[in-house]
C-alpha cells in the first residue's frame, strides 16, 4: 500500500497543468466561450490553480477555486499571491460543496469528475450553475468498456470508481439536468503520447514547482501513472464535454 495517493504526487510536485493538454490546451477551449468581465467561473478541482490564474488575469471576471486537497490549496494560494492576482479559494468537496447555488456562470472541470462519485458532483454542477450556465469539463473517458479487472487497476491507483465511455458521460450528464451535452474535443492517450514525447520525459512538458525533500514513492507512483496510461493509450480516451444548464 502506498503512503502517498497519486493526488499527494501532483500536489507535491507542484504540478500546473496536471491535465491531459495542459494549459496549451485550456486555452484552446477557453477562447470559444462567451466569458466576460461580468462572468463568474467556478474552477472545479483547481489543483495550483493555474486555469483559475489564467481566468483571472485573461478576463478579469470574477473566479472561484475550488479543491479539496489541502496542498493544492496551500499552493494555489501561493500562487495567486505570486501572480497578484484576486481569487476566492476554496477548500472543499466537489460533491458536496458549501458554495452558493445558482452563482456561476461557467464552471470548467480538467481530469476531476472521474475522480468522485461523478453523479453526485454531475449534480452538485447543476446546483451551482445559473440558468443558462455552461459546464466545460475534459474526463478520463473509455474508448470501449474495460473489464472489472481492468478498472480495478485505475482504482488502486486513482481511487475512482469507474470510467464511463462517452455515452455514459452524457447520459450522466443528462441525467443531472443538463438539457444539452455535446463533445467538442476528444483524443486517445496514444495520440498525447505521440504528439507530446511523454514517454521521453515524464516531467518535460509540466509545470513543476517541487517541494524539497520528496519522498522517493512519490516518484514510484508517478512511474506508476505512467505505465498504466501508456498500457491502455489505445484504449483510454480524455473528452471535453460542454454541458448546457
Amino acid at each position: 500500500m502506498d503512503m502517498f495517493t497519486y493526488h499527494d504526487v501532483l500536489a507535491h510536485l507542484g504540478v500546473g497543468g496536471a491535465h491531459p493538454g495542459g494549459l496549451a490546451l485550456t486555452k484552446e477551449l477557453l477562447k470559444d466561450l462567451p466569458i466576460k468581465q461580468t462572468s463568474h467561473i467556478l474552477d472545479a478541482g483547481c489543483g495550483t490553480g493555474q486555469t483559475a490564474a489564467f481566468l483571472a488575469k485573461t478576463y478579469g471576471c470574477q473566479v472561484t477555486a475550488l479543491d479539496q486537497h489541502p496542498l493544492m490549496v496551500e499552493r494555489a494560494r501561493e500562487r495567486f499571491a505570486r501572480e497578484k492576482v484576486t481569487i476566492q479559494l476554496v477548500e472543499g468537496d466537489m460533491e458536496n460543496s458549501t458554495l452558493a447555488k445558482e452563482s456561476f456562470d461557467f464552471i470548467i472541470a480538467e481530469s476531476v469528475t472521474v475522480f468522485t462519485n461523478v453523479t453526485k458532483t454531475a449534480r452538485e454542477y447543476i446546483r451551482l450553475l445559473r440558468i443558462g450556465g455552461m459546464l466545460l469539463d475534459l474526463e478520463m473517458t473509455a474508448g470501449v468498456a474495460f473489464s472489472a479487472d481492468e478498472v480495478g487497476d485505475f482504482q488502486e491507483l486513482y481511487g475512482l470508481r469507474e470510467i464511463p465511455i462517452a455515452e455514459d458521460w452524457r447520459s450522466i450528464f443528462r441525467n443531472a439536468g443538463f438539457h444539452s451535452v455535446e463533445i467538442v474535443k476528444e483524443h486517445t492517450v496514444a495520440h498525447l503520447l505521440e504528439g507530446q514525447s511523454l514517454q521521453k520525459d515524464a516531467f518535460e512538458l509540466q509545470e513543476l514547482n517541487p517541494l524539497e525533500p520528496l519522498d522517493p514513492s512519490l516518484y514510484q507512483i508517478w512511474d506508476k501513472h505512467q505505465r498504466l496510461t501508456e498500457r491502455f493509450s489505445n484504449q483510454l480516451k480524455y473528452v471535453v464535454y460542454k454541458a448546457e444548464k
